[in-house]
């Protein structure tokens, strides 16, 4: 049975080749729309409680609040582990789920266990907040400075920056810091409210009812809703004063009792880029999509509103795409590197026409495999490509073994169609069970649970699309292949020295063959246990650092002008040793910081600072001379550090 669809794909060459060509360029379009990033994209199986109870201590909070919560929750099925992080005035609970359970459907019962914990709880504190932990997935800073306009006017600016960031495809979240909202300052005359025999309280409840917006209902679309309201109310300080008012019976302007102008709040975070003052829009992906692809998005449109805007300064800094491209190109870099490779080694160890149909072989593979990964949702990352690493040996196994046996068949006088028909046919068993072993022996990190095993798991998945891929490439597109290649008297490199050398060998194991096993059956054990004592493992590499994070917390008693000077100075004498430490760029926020366990606090006190590094130069021979060129996104701008 096999046999007639061997044939039939052979004897098909035009469908075959049609085939060919399609699937080709699907997997390239595949490759394209496939989502790059350097680790993969999975659910965290955690939910955070955050509460907050203004003035109190670590032990109050521990002893009112946090200790009763933590005693309900264990009634809660399906909670692996609890853990809580308290500081002064707030706390953070979060819930480790077990593996398997909705984590939408806990969320729904630790909200209700919650409601029901508050009569517990101090009537002062706010309920705490229940939410489902998504990975934060920041992909680049864009800050706004001018010599023209101060940090207020630059607020406006930035509301609409925002807006059209959000517009950018891909892009999930955009978070302001420096930022803060507009409102009406009104003050009041005393002396003329007096004049006109005026009610103060009848003047307060005017003045707030002068601006709201009331919500009357919503027309439900096809694909989204709109909100209807009524507004009342001026939108800027002069129409605001000029609104007619009506206290007591008398009629007069708002400007006759009072002052009016429209002002920002203090901001909650102030934030200074290379020393200057200056907004910072923080941009977050969304979990789909392709890192690359929305940095690209973001710097032309960038580019387009800055010439737009001249005195308004748009950098990007803290560009987490730039890491991403240059994990992508070392690995790829490396697989194409060895592909050469393995394609120049078989040229010279078999023959140059049969290398040709290896060469072509170890693509089509990979981009049947990538139409897999496109189609099944899976992303390109440092994970999926070392299975891809692993699995190139095995696809090239794949391609020699068959082609070689083909050869044979033409060497002993078949037809290149029959002799691509019975050679094919012949390894479709070895060569299928031998690819399945493999696949068995990787199939155990599926059930490697956690956050670990998320992230491994991508191991086996992109294996086993490579190791199918390879099979399909093997039993139907190179027959043939070989079959209009190969041809009988092909120059096949001798190996009667190297097979003379190896039969010598052999028989010299088996005259001493007790020896040999006694040796082999005390010596390995004893070597390998030995080789176990002294390796250390390392699940993933070091890379270099592009970037320094510092966090700093200064007294509870510090203003957050206070705290923003103190970033400043930070700021200014490390710009001073721009060169000694190959400064790129400088961001600080003083009322945000973030610590190592990615836990964030926003007080007047905290500061949090940036410094961006510039790319490490080229070090090695594969650096200058093998990456640039086999890397399908390598930027040798910026490559200063040492």
């Amino acid at each position: 049975m096999f046999e007639k669809f061997l044939r039939f794909f052979v004897e098909n060459a035009r469908m075959n080749y049609t085939l060919f060509f399609l699937i080709f360029a699907i997997g390239i379009y595949s490759y394209t729309k496939t989502p790059k990033e350097i680790f993969p994209n999975f659910d965290l199986d955690m939910i955070s409680i955050n509460g907050s109870y203004s003035g109190a201590s670590v032990d109050i909070l521990d002893k009112m609040a946090v200790t009763e919560i933590e005693d309900n929750l264990k009634n809660i099925t399906g909670i692996k582990e609890i853990t809580t992080v308290i500081s002064p005035s707030r706390f953070t609970i979060v819930l480790e789920l077990i593996k398997g359970q909705n984590r939408y459907n806990i969320a729904d019962k630790v909200k209700d266990t919650i409601t029901l914990t508050k009569s517990n709880l101090p009537s002062d504190m706010d309920e705490p907040s229940v939410n489902v932990i998504e990975r934060y997935k920041k992909l680049i800073d864009v800050t706004l400075t001018s010599k023209k306009y101060s940090t207020d006017e630059l607020k406006p600016f930035a509301t609409q920056l925002k807006s059209k960031i959000l517009g950018v495809d891909g892009v999930g979240d955009v978070s302001i810091y420096g930022d803060s909202d507009k409102y009406f300052e009104v003050l009041l005359d005393d002396r003329k409210i007096e004049a006109l025999n005026l009610n103060k309280s009848d003047v307060f409840s005017v003045i707030s009812n002068l601006s709201y917006i009331f919500p009357i209902g919503k027309i439900e679309g096809s694909k989204k809703h709109f909100y209807l309201s009524t507004y009342n109310g001026a939108k800027n300080a002069i129409d605001f004063e000029n609104s007619l008012i009506k206290i007591s019976n008398k009629t007069l302007f708002l400007k006759d009792i009072a002052t009016v102008k429209k002002r920002y709040e203090d901001s909650s975070t102030l934030f200074s880029f290379n020393g200057e003052n200056a907004l910072s829009l923080a941009v977050e992906q969304s979990e789909t999509s392709d890192a690359l692809k929305v940095s690209r998005d973001m710097k032309k449109l960038l580019k387009k509103i800055n010439k737009e805007n001249s005195d308004i300064h748009i950098t990007i800094a803290d560009d987490n795409s730039e890491r991403i491209q240059d994990r992508l190109n070392i690995v790829i870099s490396n697989i194409l590197l060895g592909i050469i490779l393995i394609t120049i080694l078989v040229a010279l160890l078999i023959n140059f026409r049969m290398s040709a149909i290896i060469a072509i072989g170890i693509p089509t593979s990979f981009v049947i495999a990538t139409v897999y990964m496109y189609t099944f949702g899976y992303t390109i990352n440092m994970i999926s490509l070392v299975g891809v690493l692993i699995a190139i040996g095995i696809v090239v196994d794949d391609a020699i073994v068959v082609s070689e046996n083909i050869q044979q068949h033409i060497e002993e006088g078949y037809e290149p169609k029959e002799a691509a028909i019975l050679g094919a046919k012949e390894m479709v068993k070895p060569v299928t069970i031998a690819s399945m072993t493999t696949l068995f022996s990787f199939l155990p990190i599926l059930m490697i649970s956690g956050t670990m095993g998320e992230v491994m798991k991508l191991i086996p998945i992109a294996l086993s699309a490579l190791l199918v891929a390879s099979l399909i490439e093997s039993f139907i597109f190179l027959p043939i292949h070989a079959s209009h290649t190969l041809k009988s008297g092909s120059k096949v490199t001798s190996w009667e020295k190297a097979n003379k050398i190896y039969s010598e060998i052999i028989h010299f194991f088996m005259r001493w063959k007790k020896t040999f096993l006694l040796l082999f059956i005390i010596l390995v054990p004893i070597i390998t246990l030995m080789a176990i004592k002294s390796s250390k493992f390392q699940m993933f590499p070091n890379f270099d650092a592009t970037d320094i994070k510092i966090s700093i917390k200064a007294n509870e008693n510090t203003k957050l002008e206070d705290a923003y000077k103190i970033v400043q100075s930070i700021e200014a004498d490390l710009i001073k040793e721009e060169k000694r430490f190959f400064i790129r760029s400088i961001d600080s926020v003083a009322g945000f910081r973030r610590d190592t366990g990615s836990n964030t606090e926003r007080f007047p006190y905290v500061m949090y600072m940036t410094v961006e590094l510039k790319k490490l130069k080229q070090m090695n021979f594969l650096d200058k001379y093998i990456t640039p060129y086999l890397s399908f996104y390598y930027d040798k701008e910026g490559r200063e550090k040492n």
